[in-house]
């Protein structure tokens, strides 16, 4: 079985968020269980810079890279312009995979797929609905160019109960939804950097409290810096990990001395922060998986997160961390005290989120969950 993916990001692009890590990590097990993977991305990388290689083997995945028109539109808008598709070249294909909604890829490649008989399923990861910014635009899009995309898809597939929920809300038949949540790379995990290594670097003294991600309103960064306001957390330091993507003067306003920007953060530096963290937040609203706080959990970190987001729904479900609801700072503040006055409760629930993540969310497993939706997609034709 050969499937094309299609995804507008695929790494070293650490800017864009976990769609290209999932896509990276989905493909990169599928092969190991001999189905044949070839990604067609563009060259988005950064604000700054673009990715340059045309095609490269990854892992065993087949690459095929398209210039953008602007990489600054692609980063400062998610406006992703390929000049050109090397769909003519990539051989026989008998599926194609979308992952993410609103990018002209996906046009193309299902224009594609149709002239040839091939199926395709999509995981809109969390982009099928018209969330915080944008919203009128994406209306537009959706009517004018995207719209009629996710309908012709023979499976939708969710990453959580709630992104499954979205899918209902919006239209979607229910015999038309898979849900298969994300994975994890969890070699990655086996090599941590040393203990002390982001603290050593940073000059940070006392107890650690994290935040990894994009910054932005709906990730509930303000909220977390408003828990440390007037010393609300003695002797701890906020640490926040991530690349700006508008919206956070209300945030940046409030932090004092206790609140730390880092930027960005990739590979070894992105891992010494989860390693040194004593507690790992994670308050989004409407966040439909949120790879973060399990990353944290397989580094050893407590975590908090949103109630109402897909990672809490499986955070609830291997009692793996504490839950606040998006907006609650009061709440916020309660529970990383919590978790740093309770060291043994803390690690107990560490525990249990990680035996949780190995049985369930290894990328070998959850690509073996994709292998057996894609055949019988392609039984059903």
């Amino acid at each position: 079985m050969q499937v094309l993916h299609v995804t507008p990001t695929f790494p070293p692009t650490w800017a864009y968020g976990g769609i290209p890590r999932i896509v990276h990590g989905l493909a990169r097990s599928l092969v190991r269980q001999g189905v044949g993977c070839t990604v067609w991305t563009t060259d988005a990388c950064d604000a700054q810079r673009a990715q340059v290689s045309a095609q490269r083997t990854l892992d065993g995945i087949h690459v095929q890279t398209t210039p953008n028109l602007s990489n600054r539109l692609a980063y400062a808008h998610q406006l992703f312009l390929p000049r050109g598709s090397p769909l003519a070249h990539v051989g026989d294909i008998d599926l194609v995979h979308l992952h993410g909604h609103r990018h002209l890829l996906n046009n193309t490649a299902v224009s594609w797929a149709k002239s040839r008989g091939i199926p395709y399923v999509m995981t809109p990861n969390g982009t099928l609905p018209r969330l915080e910014r944008k919203v009128a635009i994406k209306a537009v899009w959706d009517l004018l160019v995207s719209g009629r995309i996710p309908g012709g898809a023979d499976k939708l597939i969710a990453v959580s109960a709630a992104e499954a929920g979205q899918f209902v809300q919006n239209g979607v038949p229910l015999d038309r939804i898979e849900t298969i949540p994300n994975g994890l790379m969890l070699d990655e995990f086996s090599e941590l950097p040393p203990k002390g290594a982001f603290r050593d670097k940073w000059g940070i003294v006392g107890p650690i409290v994290a935040y990894l991600g994009q910054l932005s309103p709906r990730k509930g960064v303000e909220h977390l810096v408003q828990a440390f306001g007037d010393q609300g957390i003695p002797g701890a330091t906020l640490v926040i990990g991530g690349n700006d993507m508008g919206g956070m003067e209300l945030a940046r306003s409030h932090a004092g001395a206790s609140v730390v920007f880092t930027g960005l953060l990739k590979g070894a530096d992105r891992l010494a922060l989860l390693q040194d963290a004593d507690v790992l937040v994670y308050p989004s609203t409407a966040e439909v998986f949120g790879l973060v706080p399990f990353e944290g959990l397989m580094c050893g970190t407590p975590v908090v997160v949103g109630g109402d987001c897909g990672c809490g729904e499986l955070v609830r479900k291997a009692g793996a961390g504490l839950l606040v609801n998006h907006g609650d700072v009061s709440g916020l503040r309660a529970r990383i005290q919590t978790l740093l006055g309770d060291t043994q409760a803390a690690q107990a629930m560490v525990a249990r989120g990680r035996r949780y993540i190995k049985a369930e969310l290894d990328f070998d497993r959850v690509a073996a969950k994709h292998s057996a939706l894609y055949r019988r997609v392609l039984e059903a034709r």
